[in-house]
C-alpha cells in the first residue's frame, strides 16, 4: 500500500503512452522508458531485469511485425521497391490527416486508407487497370491495417504487463 502514489502516476503514464500508440506516435517506446524509469524508482522491486527483458521481446516483437510485415506484406505482389516506397509515404500523409481529423482511430483508418489510395493511383498510372488497381489497393490497405493492429496489441500487452506487474 505504501506505493499507491507512485502506481497511480504510473496507471496514468501507461494510459497515455498507451493512447500515444494508438495515434502512431511512438507509444510504445514511451512504454518501455517508463517501464525502465519506473524499475530505477522503485529499486528494480517490481519491475526487475527479468521483467524488463520479458516487456522489451513484446516490445521489438510488435516493432519487427510493424516493419516486416509493412514492407514485405506488399512487396510479395511483385512490385516495385520505388512502388513500397511510395505507397510507404501514402501511409504516413494518411496517418497524420487521419490523426488531424479523427483522433485516436484515425490514425489507423488514415494510414489504412492512405496507402490504398497511393497504391490505386500508382497502379491505375501504370497499367490503366481499374482491377489490378483495386486488387493492389486491398492488398496495400489489409496489410497496413495488420501492421497497425499488430503494433497496438504489443502496446496494449506492453501496458497490461505493466500495470499486473505493479499489482503482485
Amino acid at each position: 500500500m505504501e506505493h499507491w502514489f507512485g502506481n497511480i502516476i504510473l496507471y496514468i503514464v501507461v494510459m497515455i503512452c498507451l493512447l500515444l500508440t494508438f495515434l502512431s506516435m511512438m507509444g510504445n517506446v514511451w512504454l518501455l522508458g517508463t517501464a525502465i524509469a519506473f524499475a530505477f524508482y522503485d529499486n528494480f522491486m517490481r519491475f526487475d531485469e527479468k521483467f524488463l527483458f520479458y516487456l522489451f521481446l513484446v516490445f521489438a516483437a510488435g516493432e519487427l511485425w510493424e516493419f516486416f510485415i509493412s514492407l514485405f506484406g506488399i512487396k510479395r505482389k511483385n512490385v516495385s521497391w520505388s512502388t513500397v516506397l511510395f505507397i510507404g509515404i501514402g501511409t504516413i500523409a494518411g496517418v497524420i490527416i487521419g490523426t488531424a481529423v479523427l483522433p485516436l482511430l484515425g490514425s489507423v483508418i488514415g494510414g489504412v486508407t492512405g496507402s490504398g489510395i497511393m497504391a490505386f493511383t500508382l497502379e491505375y498510372n501504370k497499367n490503366s487497370s481499374k482491377a489490378d488497381a483495386w486488387n493492389l489497393a486491398l492488398l496495400a490497405m489489409k496489410t497496413q491495417l495488420l501492421a497497425a493492429l499488430g503494433k497496438i496489441t504489443a502496446g496494449t500487452v506492453m501496458a497490461s504487463m505493466m500495470i499486473l506487474q505493479t499489482l503482485k
